[in-house]
């Protein structure tokens, strides 16, 4: 998700209510439940995109999806929003909330693909080696895709390791199209 500015000052405004009101945690969670929500319902994205949609319904809806989930003061700011028509922004912010949290507690995330699971000690040696580089903890958040064909792909902030077979046999194929044989040498 890209972030722009509006859903970067919502998720830091929230973020710092949320500390100073000593319930970081709790609404962190309610903001990774919101980003999950949104993630694996288009339907709902799309009806808070729509601007044929009032914004007392969206509120509606949102209170009737999230209130039972969500405490008071997540299900207030959601309020705040559908008032302000930034209902739009809500998977943004919240994604970006995430982000600043992991970030103040000092939480990077790492995504490693490979063709098969992860082994314990792959895991673990991918943990300690990102953890030492980083000076931070590091959560792994690991995807399978059979595509690579064997070895792995770390991607973590701008960085990228790719380090499957699929690349591999990719550069080659780019090798052998040059043809470097010279006639007559």
């Amino acid at each position: 998700m890209s972030f722009t500015k509006i859903t970067v000052r919502y998720a830091k405004a929230l973020f710092d209510l949320a500390l100073e009101q000593n319930m970081l945690d709790r609404v962190k969670d309610d903001m990774a439940l919101i980003d999950t929500v949104c993630h694996e319902n288009k339907a709902l994205v799309n009806m808070l995109h729509n601007p044929v949609v009032s914004a007392e319904k969206k509120q509606k809806v949102l209170h009737a999806i999230f209130s039972g989930s969500i405490n008071k003061l997540s299900l207030s700011f959601l309020d705040i929003l559908s008032r302000k028509r930034r209902e739009h922004y809500i998977d943004g912010i919240a994604d970006a909330f995430v982000k600043i949290y992991l970030e103040h507690k000092g939480i990077a995330t790492a995504k490693v693909t490979s063709a098969e699971p992860l082994v314990d000690t792959e895991r673990k040696t991918i943990h300690g080696i990102l953890s030492k580089l980083t000076d931070k903890e590091i959560q792994l958040a690991e995807d399978i895709r059979t595509d690579i064909l064997g070895g792995f792909i770390i991607q973590m902030d701008d960085y990228q390791v790719d380090q499957s077979v699929a690349t591999k046999i990719k550069n080659l194929k780019k090798d052998f199209e040059k043809n470097l044989y010279v006639k007559g040498f």
